[in-house]
């Protein structure tokens, strides 16, 4: 058994959110069969660029609200404890509703695919 401490929160790059968003890396993918784990905070309105993950990714809501989306289903808003499995390539964003903050714990195999484009103007996160 190995205990991992916490790691500090620190804000990531932001070009890739339309707002302010901090990660805490818990785990760091040793091989390409293993997943990167990280704890994401999202401010009020904030979501990712659309990307997308060669090998996937499980996305576990933690705070009482937050939003994914897609090309086929649009934006579905979450609740605390959902589980959301999105398939290796598939297009997508993630982040906070425009009514609270967000915390998700995920899991992502693979480097990720990040696009300059993003669901929601930066206007609108806040």
């Amino acid at each position: 058994m190995r205990i991992i401490n916490r790691a500090e929160k620190r804000q990531i790059n932001q070009d890739r959110y339309n707002g302010e968003a901090l990660v805490e890396t818990l785990r760091s993918a040793t091989s390409p069969k293993d997943p990167d784990v990280l704890h994401c905070h999202y401010e009020v309105g904030v979501v990712t660029n659309w990307h997308s993950h060669p090998g996937g990714q499980l996305i576990y809501v933690l705070s009482d609200e937050g939003v994914i989306g897609n090309e086929t289903d649009g934006e579905v808003r979450l609740n605390r404890g959902e589980l959301i499995s999105v398939p290796p390539v598939e297009r997508h964003y993630h982040g906070s509703t425009r009514e609270e903050d967000s915390d998700f714990l995920v899991l992502t195999w693979g480097v990720t695919n990040w696009e300059d484009v993003s669901p929601r103007p930066s206007s609108l996160a806040r």
